[in-house]
C-alpha cells in the first residue's frame, strides 16, 4: 500500500551449525498472508568464492560489493511489501561489525526496521549438528575444528538496541524457534500481520 512502512529487514547470525538456514526455511514455509524472502548467506558468499579465494586481496570487497547491489535493489519501492530474511556468520571483531552495520544502514535507507536475530547451541550440539549430511550437499562449511577455532574466537555479533533477540537453540527443534523469531517480529511490526499454518 502506498505510503505504508516498508516490510523489515531480519537478521539472523550465529555461528555455523546453529541451524540459521533450517529455521529461515520454517519461517518461509511456514508464515502466510505475508511476502517473506530468504537471502541466505551462501547466496552472497558463493559468487565471490568462485572468482577470488577468501585469503585473496580483493575478496572482501568483492563480498562487499555483492552485497551492496542486493542492499540497493531493496530500497526500490516494488520490494516494500516483501519482508527480506538473510542469514549470516559475522563476529563481533573488526570485519564482523563492519559488515553488520552495512545491515543497519540498509535498512535506514530502506525506511524500514532492522530485526537482528542471534542463534546461539553449546558446542556439543553445534558439533553434532555440523556433521549432518545436509550441510554437504549446501556446500556447508563441515570442518569441526574450524566451528571450534572459530567459537574460541570473537563472539558472535550482537546488535545492541531493543529490537536484538538472542536465542539458545541447543534444545529447540527448528520449528519452535522459528515460532518464537515470528512472534518477535511481530511485536515489533504488528502491523505486518501474518499467519502461522
Amino acid at each position: 500500500m502506498p505510503g505504508t512502512t516498508p516490510h523489515p529487514i531480519i537478521h539472523i547470525n550465529g555461528f555455523p551449525g546453529t541451524g540459521k538456514l533450517t529455521v529461515a526455511q520454517y519461517l518461509v514455509a511456514h508464515v502466510t498472508l505475508v511476502n517473506l524472502k530468504l537471502i541466505h548467506n551462501h547466496l552472497l558468499i558463493n559468487p565471490a568464492d568462485a572468482v577470488l579465494h577468501r585469503t585473496q586481496p580483493g575478496y572482501q570487497a568483492l563480498r562487499r560489493s555483492i552485497r551492496g547491489a542486493i542492499f540497493t535493489a531493496l530500497t526500490e519501492p516494488a520490494t516494500h511489501d516483501t519482508t527480506y530474511l538473510f542469514t549470516d556468520f559475522q563476529t563481533d571483531n573488526e570485519q564482523g561489525t563492519s559488515v553488520c552495520l552495512e545491515y543497519a544502514r540498509a535498512a535506514l535507507k530502506r525506511g524500514c526496521p532492522l530485526i537482528p536475530i542471534v542463534l546461539t547451541c553449546d558446542e556439543d550440539e553445534n558439533i553434532k549438528r555440523m556433521t549432518r549430511s545436509e550441510r554437504e550437499k549446501h556446500a556447508k562449511l563441515m570442518d569441526m575444528e574450524l566451528l571450534r577455532m572459530f567459537r574460541r574466537g570473537a563472539p558472535i555479533f550482537k546488535f545492541a538496541d531493543r529490537k536484538f533477540l538472542e536465542i539458545d537453540v541447543t534444545h529447540l527443534e527448528p520449528e519452535e524457534v522459528a515460532r518464537i523469531i515470528w512472534e518477535h517480529v511481530l511485536r515489533i511490526c504488528p502491523d505486518l500481520g501474518g499467519a502461522w499454518s
